[in-house]
């Protein structure tokens, strides 16, 4: 290999416009390469001595300070009484005392004026309050008990976890898997059917918003408790012979939700709240004249049967 042919100018380095150029128009081997000790990367570290680890040692301590008073400064900001999370937590609180407190005296209303209605109603025609009590059962308004059975629907246990995660998938049940049961229930005969103790009739709405699965607009929580009122095993067997029965063990065996039933002899399914009066008619010297168009008992408006979870199969 043919020597260099000149040196490299001092103080110029690979990255210099002069280099660059020198580099572009002169004979490759002319140039010799820079020595050890001339080297850019060389000049840019600094020198590994005692006083330079002390003083790294002593940055690190001081910043790992710094980070433990931060997060100290955070948990006991989160702890604080006044804290953001402490205090919307207590709004909670208070905001399902409230709800109690309202749908308690909404309870006591509701018995005033079944009592007024039950006085007005004995000094009209005869048999007045027996049909007012037939309709209300019909459509919900009034509580039934007797024998029955109970379907129980949980999410699946937590799944076996992914290499690398800490915790399985759960399969929750959906408002589609709740639609399901309780239309197979009304279809094998059942005289009245709860969820989570909320009343279900022809115009109730089963839907899910986010996690929660909502009956009539209320959020319940698993187990999904379906209490429906008739022979136990007569509606069990109807069931589980169906396409019901089938999508159920489908289901259980796929994605794990966890399925059973509970028979019981005095089973309680209560009344539906009762709904705002939206139409009335006087009343009339014969008695109390048969409404124009049948009173709407839903507290919403109404929906399509295809936005109804369980109107269509509902009787």
């Amino acid at each position: 290999m043919r020597g260099a042919e000149h040196e490299t100018p001092h103080g110029e380095t690979p990255y210099s416009p002069t280099s660059l150029l020198r580099a572009l128009t002169a004979n490759p081997y002319g140039v010799s390469t820079l020595r050890a000790q001339e080297h850019p990367a060389a000049e840019a570290t600094p020198p590994d001595n005692r006083l330079t680890r002390t003083i790294t040692v002593v940055l690190a301590l001081l910043l790992g300070f710094v980070v433990a008073v931060s997060v100290l400064d955070l948990r006991s900001e989160a702890a604080a009484e006044d804290s953001p999370r402490t205090l919307l937590e207590q709004e909670v609180r208070d905001t399902r005392a409230e709800t109690e407190r309202l749908e308690g005296r909404r309870a006591e209303l509701e018995g005033e004026i079944a009592e007024a209605q039950g006085v007005v109603l004995g000094q009209s025609e005869s048999g007045a309050a027996e049909r007012l009590a037939a309709y209300e059962q019909a459509g919900g308004g009034a509580a039934l008990s007797g024998p029955g059975t109970e379907l129980v629907l949980e999410d699946s246990a937590p799944l076996p976890a992914s290499p690398g995660v800490s915790s399985g998938t759960v399969n929750r049940v959906t408002d589609g898997d709740m639609q399901i049961a309780v239309n197979g229930l009304w279809a094998a005969g059942a005289e009245a059917i709860s969820v989570n103790g909320q009343r279900v009739s022809s115009s109730t709405a089963i839907r899910t918003a986010g996690s929660a699965i909502l009956v009539d607009f209320r959020p319940l929580s698993p187990p999904y408790r379906i209490t429906a009122l008739g022979d136990p095993q007569e509606l069990r067997t109807a069931v589980e012979d169906a396409e019901t029965g089938d999508y159920l063990q489908e289901i259980s065996t796929r994605f794990g939700i966890r399925t059973s039933w509970e028979d019981g002899e005095e089973l309680t399914v209560p009344a539906r709240a009762a709904g705002t009066l939206t139409e009335a008619s006087v009343l009339e010297d014969s008695g109390v004249a048969a409404p124009e168009t049948p009173p709407d008992h839903s507290t919403q408006s109404a929906t399509t049967a295809a936005e109804r979870g369980t109107e269509e199969d509902t009787p």
